[in-house]
């Protein structure tokens, strides 16, 4: 039984590697892309076509191609970690690159590796050169063709526009099949407030409000009695955070608040103890001279609003956020930030099962990610701004002229899973002088300069970049060593 792999038999491997895993996830791309069934053990079926998650999803029982696969996700992974998309198109161009590469004879694959790495700056200062900067209507086109769908893409563009931050909008599930959305301004905690207060309208409205939070349940009245004096005599509004109350309390204040002899709401908060005074720090933020200018209060949350410019605060919350690695943390981080800036939007997305739930939220996500990239700047879709590209490139060493054929290979394979030939299109465009491009979902020509195909330089920029570092770091490698094998693995001769 061996442990290593080189020469003829480790390149055998990779490029069944190569095969399983970019020739499975490139049938997806583009708005005539393929979806793929996937079967987990922890989960119920589901379907996507979304990228990153095919490419997470293959594995191998053979432990070599297991190896090779997991570095050549890597590209896949980085550029969604990075973009959040493009991370079909990184493994469509690391496929044609690292087979252009193999099939190089006698050529030392560390000097292609410098080559192609040589050759990258090139073709990233023309795709810059082609850069623009977004419209409102480009959001809309940026997220339909992220998302492949112009309901999501309509939906999260609205949303976006509004609040400005893509992490600043949630994705939930929605309990029917229809997908909503809602944007909330001013600080939102969620509470519970006696019914009883809301006898004649389903929510209140309190100005001039103090916030008073008691890390206790609260079981007699007299625990209360210093805010009702200091309430009766100044008339001032209290809102009482509590761990909790009991009916006699609650009912004694509602009274009260009915009587006008006092405007207190008592409300339970259970948020977890190791947040409470970090919100409480917000609430102070967001007062003025002890008080909160207006707060809107419903049996179920309340939401406070002010005037107050509360960037110090927001600064030091988005420093600790860049700070934190826990996904919970980050997106309570960034939740309080949103709420203490422009809002914060929550997508409820609907669909008539699970797993159509689940398929459309990717979608969803693709979009958000594809408009926050969008920011610095957008260039022409449908994998001819690759194709426009690879014009840069001069076919002066072998590096150069595998880049050059990698270039062109996105657009092809857009066409190819939409059933179209490539040739008479990219002619037809080509004497055009790229001023016009393929809309594979109207089957027809659009202008450059009024298209709806477009897609961010960043998330072009990136694919591009990972797909080259991913390849130079496979062509590096000369030998491939297994340590604990098992005996359901196979024996490789050599």
């Amino acid at each position: 039984m061996r442990s290593v792999l080189s020469g003829k038999l480790l390149k055998e491997q990779i490029l069944k590697s190569i095969e399983l895993l970019c020739g499975t996830v490139k049938d997806s791309l583009g708005p005539m892309g393929r979806n793929v069934l996937i079967n987990v053990s922890d989960r119920d079926p589901f379907i996507t076509n979304d990228g990153v998650t095919i490419a997470e999803n293959i594995t191998s029982n053979d432990v070599v191609v297991q190896t090779i696969l997991e570095i050549l996700k890597e590209a896949s992974l980085k550029t969604n970690e990075v973009v959040g998309d493009g991370t079909t198109t990184t493994l469509v161009l690391l496929e044609s690159i690292l087979k252009e590469s193999y099939q190089q004879e006698n050529v030392d694959q560390l000097e292609i590796k410098k080559q192609l790495e040589n050759c990258l700056p090139t073709v990233l200062e023309h795709i810059q050169t082609l850069s623009r900067k977004p419209t409102r209507k480009d959001y809309f086109s940026i997220a339909t063709v992220a998302a492949n769908d112009s309901f999501i893409g309509r939906t999260t563009s609205d949303v976006f526009l509004k609040v400005k931050k893509k992490q600043c909008i949630f994705l939930r599930e929605s309990k029917t099949e229809k997908t909503t959305y809602e944007i909330m301004n001013g600080y939102r905690l969620d509470v519970k407030v006696p019914e009883e207060y809301f006898l004649n309208q389903s929510n209140l409205v309190m100005e001039n409000c103090h916030i008073i939070y008691l890390d206790y349940k609260v079981e007699r009245i007299e625990e209360l009695a210093s805010f009702i004096n200091q309430s009766t005599r100044y008339q001032e509004n209290y809102i009482i955070l509590c761990e909790g109350y009991n009916n006699e309390v609650a009912s004694y204040l509602v009274d009260y608040f009915y009587d006008k002899k006092c405007f207190i709401v008592i409300a339970s908060w259970m948020m977890y103890n190791a947040w409470q005074d970090e919100i409480m720090e917000d609430i102070r933020a967001l007062e003025e001279d002890g008080v909160l200018s207006s707060v809107n209060i419903s049996s179920s949350n309340i939401i406070l609003h002010s005037s107050k410019n509360t960037k110090k605060r927001r600064d030091t919350l988005l420093k600790r956020y860049k700070e934190v690695e826990e996904d919970y943390q980050k997106e309570m981080l960034m939740n309080r930030i949103a709420m203490l800036h422009h809002g914060f939007a929550t997508i409820y997305v609907g669909g008539f099962t699970t797993t159509e739930k689940r398929e459309k939220i990717m979608r969803f996500e693709d979009a958000l990610c594809a408009m926050e990239m969008a920011r610095t700047g957008i260039v022409p879709g449908g994998g001819i701004c690759f194709y426009q590209a690879s014009d840069s490139l001069k076919e002066d060493c072998i590096g150069s002229k595998i880049l050059k054929q990698a270039l062109k290979v996105p657009f092809s394979q857009i066409l190819s899973n939409a059933n179209l030939s490539c040739d008479e299109i990219i002619s037809n465009i080509k004497n055009a002088n790229y001023e016009m491009l393929y809309n594979v979902k109207t089957n027809d020509y659009e202008r450059v300069d009024d298209t709806s195909v477009i897609e961010p330089a960043a998330v072009v920029s990136y694919s591009l970049k990972n797909a080259v570092s991913i390849a130079g770091m496979i062509l590096s490698i000369n030998h491939l060593v297994i340590n604990d094998f098992q005996e359901k693995h196979k024996d490789y001769e050599m």
